[in-house]
């Protein structure tokens, strides 16, 4: 096994399914019902003998919607989700985890559910296992005369040449069919925000710590500018994010994030801030997202609803 795949394995929570019952029972049900009552189409009708007029239509039943993010659907219940869908597009970068959530339903729901493959940031699976190892390759090519300077620069280059990877605007999102304008009904995306960059973040600070042991005697290099990189490849890709979600949905737009005032999540700040600057109408509301109870660890989150 790689070391990517070493590292990889840490970020797959096995109890995620049963820990997140009371979250993933409540977040259905908003997209389910909450949404979906506020999807309102007009048809003309006839009154009296000479006029017409327009008559509010609340749709239930024919609705698409995408999941950005999907993974195992350990946060969503796809068979209460189905009741009010009629179609379920699946989008995430592990087609591996999206079956699994997927192959246990019964066929005519399967029947019902595309599975997407794909990056919404342009970095896919195997760039983020080629900077891994080009990184270690570069060290060891250069063993004998490595220090944590040059270890910090080889860093600060691999996530460079990554971050030209990222897509540049929302069009390439449409362009290869994840996102399609109009192409959902709804198109959801639920503490995705947070995790764009948090694989390359968590591999920079696992490589450094086991190079910092077997080659510099436990002292650490400076990995600031990396880190700073890797902030300023967020604010770069998330508008472009979610402006392809805003153009992909032709009715509602569903954004959660991790909220916290006093010290705000990477990723999920910038999501709530660039969505409230855009001047759209938004209702926002509060879940508690029960993340790791073995650790006590719950999060605050916003959902946005555009």
């Amino acid at each position: 096994m790689s070391i990517y795949s070493q590292i990889k394995e840490k970020f797959v929570m096995p109890g995620a399914y049963s820990d997140w019952g009371e979250y993933r029972k409540q977040l259905t049900k908003l997209l389910s019902d909450n949404v979906t009552q506020e999807i309102v189409r007009y048809e003309r009708i006839q009154e009296g003998f000479t006029g017409t007029k327009m008559k509010p239509v609340y749709k239930d039943g024919g609705l698409s919607i995408a999941i950005v993010g999907a993974g195992a659907c350990n946060d969503i219940d796809l068979l209460e989700l189905s009741e009010k869908f009629e179609h379920i597009t699946l989008i995430d970068i592990d087609d591996a985890a999206m079956h699994s959530a997927v192959d246990w339903l019964p066929e005519v729901i399967r029947d019902r559910i595309t599975i997407k493959k794909g990056s919404v940031t342009g970095i896919t699976d195997a760039d983020q296992e080629q900077f891994c190892s080009g990184i270690l390759y570069k060290i060891k090519s250069q063993e004998n005369c490595m220090k944590p300077e040059m270890y910090s620069m080889i860093l600060l280059e691999e996530v460079m040449r990554l971050g030209s990877k990222l897509y540049t605007d929302e069009r390439m999102l449409a362009e290869n069919g994840l996102l399609p304008v109009g192409g959902y009904d709804v198109v959801a995306c639920i503490g995705v925000h947070s995790q764009l960059m948090s694989l390359l973040s968590y591999i920079v600070t696992v490589l450094t710590h086991n190079i910092s042991e077997q080659m510099f005697q436990g002292e650490m290099p400076d990995t600031k500018k990396v880190m700073d990189y890797l902030k300023k490849m967020n604010s770069h890709i998330i508008p472009i994010v979610n402006s392809a979600i805003l153009k992909s949905s032709n009715e509602k737009s569903v954004f959660g994030n991790e909220y916290d005032g006093k010290h705000p999540v990477e990723g999920a700040y910038q999501c709530i801030m660039d969505l409230r600057k855009r001047g759209l109408n938004i209702s926002e509301q509060h879940l508690i997202w029960n993340f790791n109870p073995d650790r006590n660890v719950e999060y605050n989150m916003l959902i946005q609803v555009i």
